[in-house]
């Protein structure tokens, strides 16, 4: 127990670590108290409306997650799931990672969501996800090749050199430790299958299957699909609209929203807490690209990255607050 404790919190240590560094990196040529005296510049007005379709973001993600878990027996109502997917968001402020965990086990104390399950439908809806990031990538890099093929080649130059290219000796060699495994993975199923803890594992997987797989059970598949081209219209327009809220950065087009909204996809994506510091150095290179100098470029991931941090922690409190009361009137009737 102490030893979970332990790796438990070294890793966050180490997130934490990095989130950090990489936050002093962005901001080591800009200075705080300039852009603290900037905000008296800023129309809030484009803020409080990305926060707001934000919000409305979460709710329609809630309401895809309620009709995945409708035809494995969960009646849960959007409300419910909204306030687990805020406390979820929540989590991953402080824990990376953990977001996905903590909504289902919200739903689990509220509802009675087996947790094996509902991260199955987890699980799918991360694959589409990525699946709609990868899209809009895709159409992102048709209208602004050269400018997002600038921004990658100075992310990952040097990282890959041709001496590292595969060679057949190392591609046969992975082939065959492949093969080993699999021979290994088949004699100690072979060997545990008629075993408790083996069973129980067997018995969560398929929970866990039948969450994943729940996509080709659903009946509102017109609600489901909408709910996602939703979400990510929501996410591209809070992305977008901000750039309004301040001169310098007001001439960006939609096309140039695209390109935020992907870079800043894989900003929050790093292991981080709540991508602090990959988010502001990724958009701030981004938008040199646009002609927008570092310090612009910082301020602009500043008011769009805590923007809506604070409105996840404000919200996802509330979240908290309602599941907890939620949960004692269960106890209380049980």
């Amino acid at each position: 127990m102490k030893k979970s404790i332990l790796i438990s919190s070294l890793k966050y240590g180490f997130t934490l670590i990095i989130a950090f560094a990489l936050l002093w990196y962005a901001f080591k040529d800009v200075s705080v108290m300039d852009m603290l005296g900037r905000l008296g510049e800023v129309e809030f007005s484009w803020i409080y409306l990305s926060v707001f379709l934000s919000i409305i973001s979460h709710i329609l993600r809630a309401y895809r997650w309620s009709i995945l878990l409708k035809p494995l027996g969960y009646h849960v109502s959007i409300f419910r799931s909204f306030w687990a997917v805020m406390v979820g968001y929540l989590a991953n402020l402080a824990f990376p990672r953990m977001g996905e965990v903590t909504k289902c086990g919200v739903l689990k104390k509220t509802d009675g969501v087996k947790i094996s399950t509902s991260m199955g439908t987890v699980v799918t809806e991360r694959i589409f996800d990525v699946l709609s990031l990868l899209i809009i990538m895709l159409i992102t890099f048709i209208f602004e090749f050269g400018k997002l093929n600038e921004f990658f080649k100075d992310l990952f130059s040097n990282k890959l050199s041709s001496d590292r290219i595969p060679k057949i000796e190392l591609i046969m060699l992975s082939f065959g430790g492949v093969v080993i495994l699999g021979i290994a993975l088949f004699l100690l199923l072979k060997k545990i299958r008629h075993n408790e803890a083996f069973s129980k594992f067997l018995s969560l997987f398929m929970q866990f299957k039948e969450g994943l797989f729940s996509i080709n059970k659903i009946d509102n598949i017109p609600g489901f699909i909408l709910s996602s081209i939703g979400i990510w219209v929501l996410y591209y327009l809070m992305s977008y609209i901000i750039v309004f809220s301040i001169p310098e950065t007001s001439q960006l087009d939609w096309i140039a929203g695209l390109a935020i909204l992907v870079v800043g996809g894989i900003g929050m994506s790093a292991p981080v807490q709540g991508g602090i510091g990959t988010y502001h150095v990724l958009v701030a290179a981004l938008l040199t690209l646009y002609g927008i100098d570092q310090t612009n470029g910082v301020f602009f991931a500043t008011l769009l990255h805590t923007s809506q941090t604070l409105s996840v922690m404000i919200v996802g409190s509330i979240s908290l607050i309602i599941v907890s009361f939620i949960r004692r009137n269960k106890l209380q009737e049980n």
